[in-house]
């Protein structure tokens, strides 16, 4: 995989052609798996199925997906097609993922497969809140083009388009996760949206992760 990593701001890079279908069901064409995804501190949600176009909950059903977020559309102008894709005629997508966060954040990658228009590299951003409201917002470390093929009669592109976001360091836990993210205009198709996020353990658990080891040493050292 190639990236172009610039603080602050999207790098597209290495444009991947694969032969798709030219169905709206085409799900993803070469899609960024990270390498710990189903490992521990990880959670995994993925959208195939829509079943409300603009304001409700769209609840996690891809395979192998997990529950505890839901995707909405703000996006005005929306349906939802025979196949269970959301259609944006009316107007841009506008997406909002929301979710719980358990541990630090560290890592997210999202993959996203649309026809017709392209999704807007400037409207993704990551929130990641506590309680208070207080928290920070990171653009994505890197854009990846997967999979691009012209879509059938002309009718924009085929494309399964890749994003990761390297978090900083917060020192604590933010519960409240918010992914956004949108097209560039409307006459776009969403087949397909996967979310994979990595953690790690906040400070203060590592902390007694650590005692616990040393007193299951000094208690070993004993018993010798």
């Amino acid at each position: 995989m190639l990236f172009q990593w610039q603080k602050g701001k999207c790098a597209v890079v290495g444009i991947a052609l694969a032969t798709i279908s030219s169905q709206a069901g085409a799900d993803f064409a070469n899609p960024m798996i990270p390498a710990w995804r189903g490992a521990a501190n990880t959670d995994f949600y993925g959208w195939e199925i829509f079943n409300s176009a603009f304001g409700g909950p769209n609840l996690p059903n891809y395979a192998g997906t997990e529950s505890g977020a839901a995707l909405f559309n703000f996006g005005f102008g929306a349906s939802i097609d025979s196949a269970g894709n959301m259609q944006a005629s009316g107007g841009p997508l506008s997406l909002t993922v929301y979710a719980g966060a358990w541990e630090q954040v560290v890592e997210v990658i999202v993959n996203v497969a649309t026809i017709g228009t392209i999704m807007n590299d400037n409207s993704a951003v990551l929130g990641l809140y506590n309680n208070s409201g207080g928290g920070l917002t990171v653009s994505p470390s890197a854009v990846e083009i997967r999979s691009n093929q012209t879509a059938p009669g002309g009718q924009g592109q085929i494309q399964t388009r890749a994003y990761r976001w390297l978090v900083p360091p917060t020192g604590s836990i933010l519960p409240r996760f918010e992914l956004n993210l949108g097209s560039v205009s409307n006459n776009i198709t969403l087949d397909t949206l996967s979310i994979d996020i990595r953690y790690i353990p906040a400070p203060g658990a590592m902390a007694l992760l650590a005692l616990a080891g040393t007193l299951a040493v000094g208690h070993r050292r004993r018993r010798n």
